[in-house]
């Protein structure tokens, strides 16, 4: 049974347009495509500004277009200390709960210049 709800969570999350992780998840993204500034209503209801990343990462139905969306100054730095630009592969690591979430970019490898 749980084997059956494990494989039904793991194709929900595949096929979600998003990326999400969970505490201490980590994802590879294969590829960035895009980087955006978007407008989104927060959890108050005012709007604010967040980047969205499209990323393709693999997942556990194939490779798959993602977005992932950060309005944090940390992250936007955390992007550009690591010369993350379109075209470069990386890893997101998710650490902490709600107001205390952090993402950390590790293992970029990035397109030559």
């Amino acid at each position: 049974m749980s084997n059956l709800l494990g494989n039904f969570i793991n194709k929900k999350k595949a096929d979600s347009i998003f990326l999400s992780l969970a505490d201490g998840e980590s994802v590879v993204v294969e590829k960035l495509k895009d980087i955006k500034l978007i407008t989104k209503t927060g959890f108050g209801g005012e709007e604010k500004e967040v980047l969205r990343l499209v990323c393709e990462v693999d997942t556990s139905e194939g490779t798959r277009e993602k977005s992932f969306d950060n309005g944090t100054q940390r992250f936007a730095q955390e992007l550009q200390n690591n010369g993350i630009v379109i075209g470069c592969g990386f890893t997101i690591t998710r650490s902490g709960l709600q107001t205390k979430t952090r993402y950390a970019i590790t293992n970029a490898i990035c397109p030559e210049k």
